[in-house]
């Protein structure tokens, strides 16, 4: 089964506004990541494809399989994962309003994200969800990882609340609207109160990313070898599907 995203209207309203200041900016921030970034994208997903298929080859054959092979087939996966959030990284430190409402993704696609990404506590959905048979201890630890991460998450989303109240106020869109174009003075003050907001909302994409990584890597420190296989298999179905679903549906 397909993994559902919990959407809000509220998230759909603020997802429009980061899309307007984006476009309000955008005479301020460079925006040649984007074809970059899009470019990477599609290459990154092809290696994505790429891997998944060796995961299922690993999982199908585990008995002729050995210890060392399967974790150096961890290892590129995980650092093929980590090159994405440096390229991300590169496109929130230009515009971080591009990233929040990234034009490279599907409307699908972006039903998902939270703070430029997936919620970390999407990782322990999909591994308790993936046919791993798990011992008493790795379940009790998932347990905890999930509350957690939870409240991490939750720390988060509040310090985010308050930046969309901002983000929402009269007069933050009427100081956007006023980003490279004199009014009485004023371009001063427009172009400050969005570069602060920029500065924070980048501030916090940066602490969902290390919550997103460290989330991923505490699940594969609680499972054996070929447990982590079969997580990054299922990691990686999860977003191709998504993707694939994504352009289908845009494309009709």
């Amino acid at each position: 089964m397909l993994y559902k995203p919990h959407i809000h209207m509220m998230d759909l309203y603020i997802s429009s506004q980061f899309l307007q200041l984006n476009t309000l900016t955008s005479m301020d921030h460079s925006t040649q990541s984007q074809p970059d970034f899009h470019t990477f994208l599609l290459d990154w997903m092809i290696g994505l494809e790429h891997y998944l298929h060796q995961l299922l080859h690993h999982l199908k054959f585990l008995d002729q399989q050995d210890e060392p092979k399967l974790k150096q087939l961890i290892h590129q996966v995980t650092t093929h994962y980590h090159e994405y959030f440096l390229a991300k990284a590169r496109v929130y430190r230009q515009n971080v309003f591009l990233a929040l409402s990234p034009p490279w993704f599907s409307s699908y696609e972006r039903t998902f994200l939270w703070l430029a990404g997936f919620r970390p506590g999407l990782a322990i959905h999909v591994v308790k969800s993936c046919g791993i048979e798990f011992t008493s201890d790795q379940a009790e630890m998932l347990d905890r990882l999930s509350v957690e991460t939870k409240d991490e998450e939750n720390m988060i989303t509040d310090r985010l609340a308050g930046l969309e109240r901002q983000l929402v106020a009269p007069p933050m869109l009427a100081l956007a609207r006023m980003v490279g174009t004199e009014v009485n003075g004023m371009v001063d003050q427009a172009d400050t109160a969005v570069d602060r907001l920029a500065e924070d909302m980048e501030a916090l994409v940066e602490c969902a990313d290390y919550l997103r990584e460290k989330t991923v890597a505490k699940v594969m420190g609680i499972l054996t070898t070929t447990q982590t296989v079969r997580f990054l298999a299922a990691m990686a179905q999860l977003q191709l599907r998504i993707r694939q679903w994504g352009q289908w549906w845009d494309a009709r």
